[in-house]
C-alpha cells in the first residue's frame, strides 16, 4: 500500500516561520533595489535652474546607468555628470550634450557652431523662453542688457573622450563654458536621459 504523503499546512506555521518569511522577502527586495539603483537606474533630483525650462528645480526621477555603458552619449541628450563641488566632494549635475569628441565648438554672437557649422538648438531652446529670460534680467538690472543668451566662447577643440555640456538656461548655468569645469571626460558621464516621476504633471523621459 502506498504511503500517504504529508503536506505542511498553514495550521502548522509558527510566528517564527512568518517572521523568517518576512525577513527573506525584505532582504531579497533590498538586494533588488540596491542592484537597480547601482547598476540599472539611479535616482536624481534636479537642483537649481540651469536646465530651465526643460527640467525644473525639485523634479525627481531616474537616470539610466546602463545606457552610457553600452552607447556613447549623443548631441542634444540630457546627461548626469560627476563634477567636483566647492567642497571637493563629487556632485551630480544635470546638463545637455552639445559638443562631441574631436569636434571644435565655439559661440559667436550668441550662436553655437560645431566645426564651423551653426548648431540648430530650436528643439530645446525656445525663443519665447530666451526673450523672457533676457527681459527679466534687464528689468532686474536697471535696464542693463545681459548680452547674448549664450555668451561667446572658444573655439575649443575637444579631445578623443571629451564632451561639451551646457545647461538649457545659459544665463544661469555652470557648465563647460566655465574654466573651472571645461569639457567633461567620458568616464565622468554618470547617466543618460532622465525619467521624471514627480511631479506627476512633468512625468516623462527628458
Amino acid at each position: 500500500m502506498a504511503k500517504k504523503r504529508k503536506f505542511k499546512t498553514d495550521d502548522n506555521r509558527t510566528l517564527v516561520d512568518d517572521i523568517l518569511d518576512f525577513v527573506k522577502v525584505f532582504v531579497i527586495s533590498g538586494i533588488v533595489i540596491l542592484l537597480f539603483v547601482n547598476f540599472v537606474a539611479h535616482p536624481v533630483t534636479v537642483v537649481g535652474h540651469s536646465m530651465d525650462p526643460t527640467l525644473q528645480d525639485g523634479e525627481y526621477g531616474f537616470t539610466s546607468l546602463i545606457t552610457p555603458m553600452v552607447k556613447d552619449p549623443e548631441r542634444g541628450q540630457i546627461v548626469v555628470i560627476n563634477e567636483k563641488g566647492d567642497d571637493g566632494e563629487i556632485e551630480r549635475w544635470v546638463k545637455r550634450v552639445i559638443g562631441l569628441p574631436g569636434e571644435t565648438i565655439e559661440a559667436k554672437n550668441g550662436e553655437v557652431f560645431i566645426d564651423g557649422v551653426k548648431l540648430d538648438e530650436s528643439a530645446y531652446l525656445k525663443q519665447e523662453f530666451i526673450d523672457e529670460a533676457l527681459a527679466k534680467y534687464k528689468a532686474d538690472h536697471n535696464q542693463q542688457d545681459y548680452g547674448p543668451f549664450t555668451y561667446d566662447f572658444g573655439p575649443v577643440t575637444l579631445g578623443d573622450d571629451e564632451y561639451w555640456v551646457m545647461g538649457d538656461n545659459r544665463m544661469n548655468s555652470m557648465d563647460s563654458r566655465s574654466p573651472e569645469v571645461g569639457p567633461v571626460e567620458r568616464d565622468n558621464i554618470f547617466g543618460t536621459s532622465i525619467l521624471i516621476l514627480f511631479p506627476f504633471s512633468a512625468m516623462g523621459v527628458k
